[in-house]
Formats: C-alpha cells, sequence, structure tokens
C-alpha cells in the first residue's frame, strides 16, 4: 500500500498503476486533460484534447466570448 507524501492517506490502488506513487489526488500537480468540441458545420464537429492549463484557459476564455448557441 503507497501512502501520499503530503497527508498519509492511502494512495488508490488505480493511482498507483498508472504510476502516480508519490500523492493521492487531492494534492496531484498533474493537469487533467480538457476537451473542447468545435462545429465546422451542421454535420462537421472537431474535438480538441488540451493537456496544458494555459492553452486551456485561453480556449476557455475564447468558447465563452463566442457563447452557447
Amino acid at each position: 500500500m503507497k501512502y501520499c507524501k503530503v497527508c498519509e492517506n492511502p494512495i488508490p490502488e488505480a493511482r498507483v498503476k498508472l504510476g502516480y506513487l508519490d500523492t493521492c489526488v487531492e494534492h496531484s500537480s498533474t493537469f487533467k486533460y480538457v476537451g473542447f468540441v468545435a462545429g465546422k458545420n451542421k454535420v462537421d464537429y472537431e474535438v480538441s484534447i488540451v493537456r496544458d492549463s494555459e492553452t486551456a484557459e485561453h480556449m476557455q476564455k475564447l468558447f465563452d466570448l463566442r457563447g452557447a448557441f
């Protein structure tokens, strides 16, 4: 059993199998993947998957400026 180096709570086994051996989910510094869906036309869509927090924030601002349909 692995334990978080910050709070000393057990790290879930699934997380350990993924290679995250030092911290629990709450204390992780790993950025979550974010996905954005953009429609080119009525039937053609594109999904962008982002791993970088700066890019994700920028894309969210662009999405917010465009507004919801």
